[in-house]
């Protein structure tokens, strides 16, 4: 009785430990959620007033990230909010990233693109977000923005997407385009018919590319909302509606949710050299070659 009971005990203590284990190269840090663009380089905004208001990207995102992290947070968690520019002095966005608990990174727009320090062959323009999300060794960094067209767009659809990066983003982007076409797109916010689709962006000198590839290298599964256009009057119909505002933001937290919760503990992917030039590398796009970047290294010279 005594050998069998100590054999179940140490069939227990098996079960109980192989539970807890985390499988290798998995990410147990928070979400990072980034506030896209900064104070005085606002991002996108619509052509006019609808509703008594005009969109602009960075305010939108300050006023309505605070309901993407309480869905985050109520299901579980941990969530950090980031900018990549100076905190804003002037209300209503002083006390809505204060709500938010934004992080300022102090590095505002300057026109010019910005080595990782983690990875100084992965150059953008608001590197300094996706530098933090590698710091926190985040479980995901999801990048908030919105996106325009040229002229004002009265009827018909818009080209919503989601961009991931190349090895760790694909189910990431996949839950976050999925949960805005079951809720939002086309359920509320008119778009055509057409769906938010998901795009992989990790060449060299492409928008968003850098800090997807700084993301991708250090394992975190990354993606950036471009999924309402607010050049597309039905897209800014319902983001100056509060109550389908907060359930565009909610919709967003409940993507990453949902990620989370299937796949946030697969093994991640990591950059296996550092100095191995591949298609994102600094220097690759011919838009780069003769181009001075501070703290760049180019590994195809």
């Amino acid at each position: 009785m005594t050998r069998l009971f100590s054999a179940l005990l140490l069939c227990l203590c098996g079960l109980l430990l192989s539970s807890c284990a985390t499988p290798r190269g998995t990410a147990e840090g928070p979400v990072v959620l980034d506030i896209g663009h900064c104070v005085g380089r606002e991002g996108a905004k619509a052509p006019c007033v609808v509703n008594g208001q005009r969109v602009r990207e960075l305010d939108w995102w300050y006023r309505y990230v605070y309901y993407t992290r309480r869905v985050i947070e109520n299901a579980g968690y941990e969530v950090r909010v980031v900018n990549r520019g100076d905190s804003p002095d002037s209300e209503p966005l002083r006390s809505w990233a204060r709500r938010a608990g934004v992080n300022h990174r102090g590095e505002p727009d300057d026109g010019r693109r910005h080595a990782s320090d983690y990875f100084p062959d992965r150059v953008a323009a608001g590197m300094a977000s996706a530098d933090y999300a590698i710091s926190q060794r985040a479980s995901c960094a999801v990048f908030l923005h919105h996106n325009s067209d040229r002229g004002w767009r009265r009827k018909g659809g818009s080209k919503s997407i989601i961009i991931c990066n190349k090895y760790n983003g694909g189910r990431l982007g996949a839950a976050l385009a999925d949960t805005l076409n079951r809720e939002v797109l086309n359920h509320g916010m008119p778009n055509g018919g057409r769906e938010c689709r998901v795009v992989v962006r990790s060449r060299d000198a492409a928008r968003s590319a850098g800090w997807m590839n700084a993301c991708d290298d250090a394992g975190i599964p990354a993606a950036v909302i471009e999924a309402a256009f607010l050049n597309n009057r039905g897209h800014v119909a319902y983001l100056t509606n509060d109550a389908t505002a907060r359930h565009y933001a909610e919709a967003v937290g409940r993507g990453i949710v949902n990620y989370l919760r299937r796949y946030g503990h697969e093994p991640r992917h990591y950059r296996r050299d550092p100095d191995e030039p591949d298609s994102g590398s600094f220097g690759y796009a011919p838009e780069s070659r003769g181009v001075y970047v501070r703290g760049a290294e180019n590994l195809w010279d």
